[in-house]
């Protein structure tokens, strides 16, 4: 029903005089990376707010990025969107790289780690264009982020188990949650690919809204999101306290079915002030009013 509302909502658009028809190859696929630009956006905006170094704020841009590839590409079914959607991914990753591996190093050192970064980029991108072959693609990008999880890992282990073992259990927790749900994204990725055909037959037959479960390619999307963002903010955590400032920020993680953030007390305290004040004027407003009122209807 959804996606015939969708279907709908765009043929309107199309009859508009002096506005193209709007012609969407994949609707499930382009709906389920909006998650991609909301959470880039809250990402983005939380690194400014709470202070976090502005590094991030780039690494939630281009984790927005990827999702803006992915619409186009389910969109168009264009390679030209393919390759905007894939190599955001190789640069996402190397950009948490650079904020990984330039770490405490000299501003020379930091440099020579952007321009490796830069190089690697620029490499994987014209190989690929070259090849066109997807599994170039997927074997960089997972070498990458081995690389860069490897190094974040031994980091956490060695530098903040002795000053805070609390925090480092949690971010152990953190990680570990966050590789395995970018992994049951991967997991049902490959299913999808191997049984494409039965789950096309079988939406058929049932239509939506049952349908979507199988759309397989749509929850890789959703999955992979949502572990990238945590994997994303465990960065920001783990630098927080590689940066001895581990007792200025609150990691914000009810549950693991939640979408964590890293606050800084002060901001968070000063927030929590703020709306307290506001509703106690409002409460007050509402008293004033009703004793008025009590006192007219006397």
């Amino acid at each position: 029903m959804y996606v015939r509302l969708v279907s709908a909502c765009m043929q309107s658009i199309s009859n508009i005089p002096l506005i193209p028809a709007i012609d969407v190859a994949e609707v499930m696929n382009v709906i389920t990376n909006s998650l991609y630009i909301w959470l880039a956006y809250k990402g983005a905006t939380h690194v400014f707010k709470h202070d976090h170094p502005r590094i991030f704020a780039v690494c939630f841009i281009s984790y927005g990025i990827i999702g803006i590839g992915s619409i186009l590409f389910h969109g168009t079914l264009k390679y030209s969107m393919q390759l905007v959607d894939e190599c955001a991914m190789i640069y996402t990753a190397l950009t948490m790289c650079f904020a990984t591996f330039s770490h405490g190093r000299s501003p020379l050192k930091q440099f020579l780690v952007l321009l490796g970064c830069v190089g690697m980029g620029l490499t994987i991108t014209l190989v690929y264009h070259y090849l066109k072959n997807p599994l170039f693609h997927q074997n960089a990008f997972a070498l990458i982020m081995i690389t860069l999880l490897s190094h974040s890992m031994y980091m956490m282990e060695t530098h903040t188990r002795e000053k805070n073992p609390a925090a480092t259990n949690l971010m152990w927790k953190m990680v570990i949650w966050g590789i395995c749900v970018f992994l049951a994204g991967f997991g049902v990725w490959n299913l999808d690919n191997i049984y494409c055909q039965q789950l096309r037959r079988w939406r058929r037959e049932v239509g939506m809204p049952w349908g979507f479960v199988s759309e397989l390619h749509a929850w890789w999307h959703l999955l992979t999101g949502i572990g990238s963002y945590i994997l994303l903010v465990w960065g920001q955590y783990l630098r927080a306290t590689l940066d001895g400032k581990g007792d200025e920020y609150d990691l914000d993680w009810p549950s693991l079915f939640s979408i964590p953030s890293v606050d800084k007390k002060a901001v968070k305290a000063k927030s929590q002030q703020t709306n307290g004040k506001a509703n106690g004027k409002a409460k007050a407003n509402g008293v004033s009013a009703n004793g008025v009122n009590k006192k007219k209807s006397l």
